[in-house]
């Protein structure tokens, strides 16, 4: 009897361990299609072990998880593109000291990628805790950042306070209940054996992540030391909360010099400054206000390194004019915009600003 009930308490004691030890498979908590000037850019999905609405719940916990994006656009796109959006996207959700202490990781992360993306290619973040989050393309395991944190950025790019696009973070917050038609659509996406084995060349074919000294990455955090990335705050009776996002690169972007942690963080400074000017110069139409027009509008800005505006697009519009007017005239009153820094290559530069107009409670 006394052995019989050791066993029981012995096997109850195993169980419990194994169900600390291990996680169930995620499920599928979210899909939504990303557009830019009214074309899918691509279908993604977000996987987590828990399903939930709440973003911060999703963001700080470290529980097994991934995303998945398969592109859509007949185009594809620059790999160079892909990676700064994210890394933009990580920038204006984390602190000043994050991004520092982070800036190592997201070079590797935009060393892992080559040649371009194209239509249907499968993208894969996969988190696993304790052992970091897996990046792969159609299947080929490209590299892995050996640390949680960095999946919680890369969440926080699409879910976090300040989303590159509302629209999208909204659709993958759907706690399952999504649309059962383009959930079919993005199950059947899959590359073709030929486009698998390209993917396979990238591999061999890896730039090492440009590791600088400490003392750099300080170097370009102390110029911006009481810099932080602009925070999503209660918009006022009389002007939007404008909110910053990741740039739509040009294609010749793919040319350019590869990151490293030092032009990182000066790129990402430097649109955290750009962005808080923009805001100083936004209003909200009276026009609009008088008529209860409320929405969003996501504008692209390419700069020359004397920081003079370029060219300027409404990447996502709003479905009021006088709210994608005032988008564009808030851009123009804030420029010329500072010269751009030593650390930041190219001759153009280009981010993305989306902007909210709220109406008071």
């Amino acid at each position: 009897m006394y052995f019989t009930r050791l066993f029981r308490i012995s096997i109850g004691i195993i169980l419990l361990m194994a169900g600390h030890l291990t996680h169930a498979e995620p499920m599928l908590n979210g899909i939504g299609v990303q557009q830019e000037l009214g074309q899918e850019v691509f279908i993604g999905a977000l996987y987590t072990e828990s399903l939930s609405n709440n973003a911060d719940t999703l963001i700080s916990t470290n529980q097994p998880a991934r995303m998945e994006l398969k592109i859509a656009s007949a185009e594809g796109m620059t790999t160079r593109r892909f990676s700064r959006m994210w890394i933009e996207g990580m920038a204006i959700n984390s602190k000043a000291d994050v991004l520092t202490a982070q800036a190592d990781n997201m070079v590797k992360f935009d060393s892992l990628f080559k040649g371009r993306f194209l239509k249907d290619d499968h993208i894969v973040f996969a988190n696993t805790p304790d052992k970091g989050v897996n990046i792969s393309v159609n299947g080929v395991l490209l590299g892995n950042i050996k640390d949680n944190l960095f999946f919680s950025m890369l969440l926080s790019t699409w879910i976090g306070k300040i989303p590159l696009s509302s629209d999208y973070r909204d659709s993958l917050l759907k706690v399952g209940d999504v649309n059962a038609a383009l959930r079919t659509r993005f199950d059947g996406i899959k590359p073709n054996a030929a486009r698998v084995a390209e993917i396979n060349t990238w591999t061999g074919a890896q730039v090492a992540a440009a590791t600088k000294s400490s003392a750099s990455s300080k170097a370009v955090s102390s110029v911006a030391a009481t810099e932080k990335p602009v925070a999503v705050v209660a918009a006022p009776v009389a002007k939007p909360v404008v909110t910053p996002a990741a740039p739509k690169a040009v294609e010749e972007d793919d040319d350019s010099s590869a990151l490293t942690a030092q032009s990182l963080l000066a790129r990402q400074f430097y649109v955290s400054d750009a962005i808080k000017k923009i805001r100083s110069k936004t209003k909200y139409p009276q026009r609009a206000l008088d008529r209860g027009q409320a929405g969003n509008v996501r504008v692209g800005i390419i700069i020359d390194r004397q920081g003079n505006i370029i060219g300027t697009n409404i990447l996502e519009n709003s479905k009021f004019d006088l709210l994608n007017k005032e988008a564009i005239d808030a851009i123009k009153r804030s420029a010329p915009f500072p010269a751009l820094p030593a650390e930041i290559t190219g001759a153009r530069f280009e981010f993305s600003v989306p902007m909210r107009w709220t109406l008071p409670e």
